[in-house]
């Protein structure tokens, strides 16, 4: 069963709308709402996931097309503006959010860093990313697709792969499938995201240089003292930013802190 588009998808904004029920009912059994949840959806769309999901529901939108149609739903507050620009603790209040959303391919790197950046307002989240986009965020160290974000997204989440989602669900069909990750928000991590993000930042500015030799580079740290750090922690000189774990990077930042 197909859902009913009542928009024409806008392809400056990425929107490709899914339309097959099916997947759509997969999608929230994998989200699984409960009636007292606190659920953010972001790039609510068509309102084809919105109608299924219960609970206080706030539904995020940049297309001012759009909030009319989102504005029929019963039970959801609409909001029209970009998901990086808006409060999260304003939503959130005093409890923590639930989070699903289907993330535009041209952005989703930045969203996902966002809601990185407020994982304390944030119990867990269910995003859809284009597949390659969600291989490069699983991915394991010395693995090809291994990235600043994949460290970034496993140090303050434990992900569940999900499931696929064919390119023919959507209207219009993109060029790749899509795939759905749950992040579970992770306790007991020690850096803060500005800090911990910078870090990485200057640890894969350069991917095919040594780590050592980016860390040089950007931190001010002498030779001797990385050296040091690096023969500690059973670091190899030949190590690249993309060897390296996210609690490794963890312990070689508060080691370079002394």
């Amino acid at each position: 069963m197909k859902v009913p588009i009542p928009a024409q998808p806008k392809r400056k904004l990425g929107q490709n709308f899914l339309r097959d029920q099916n997947v759509l009912q997969k999608i929230t059994s994998f989200i699984d709402p409960k009636p007292d949840d606190q659920i953010l959806e972001i790039g609510a769309g068509t309102g084809a996931l919105t109608s299924h999901l219960a609970g206080h529901l706030t539904a995020v939108e940049i297309d001012e097309s759009l909030i009319p149609f989102l504005q029929t739903i019963p039970n959801v507050k609409v909001m029209h503006d970009d998901i990086r620009n808006v409060n999260i603790a304003e939503i959130a209040g005093h409890k923590r959010l639930r989070v699903v959303g289907n993330l535009p391919y041209y952005i989703s790197t930045p969203i996902l860093s966002f809601l990185l950046e407020n994982s304390k307002l944030i119990s867990d989240m269910v995003l859809m990313f284009q597949e390659e986009v969600a291989d490069r965020i699983v991915a394991k160290p010395s693995e090809s697709e291994y990235s600043l974000m994949s460290v970034l997204s496993q140090y303050y989440c434990e992900i569940d792969r999900g499931f696929r989602i064919s390119r023919n669900c959507f209207v219009p069909r993109p060029d790749v499938d899509s795939r759905i990750l749950k992040f579970r928000i992770q306790t007991g991590w020690k850096l803060p995201f500005p800090e911990y993000h910078d870090f990485l930042t200057k640890a894969f500015s350069q991917r095919r240089k040594k780590l050592r030799n980016n860390l040089l580079r950007t931190l001010g740290i002498s030779a001797a003292k990385l050296d040091s750090i690096f023969a500690e922690m059973g670091l190899g000189a030949n190590d690249r930013a993309e060897n390296l774990t996210p609690q490794q990077y963890e312990r070689l930042i508060l080691e370079t802190r002394k």
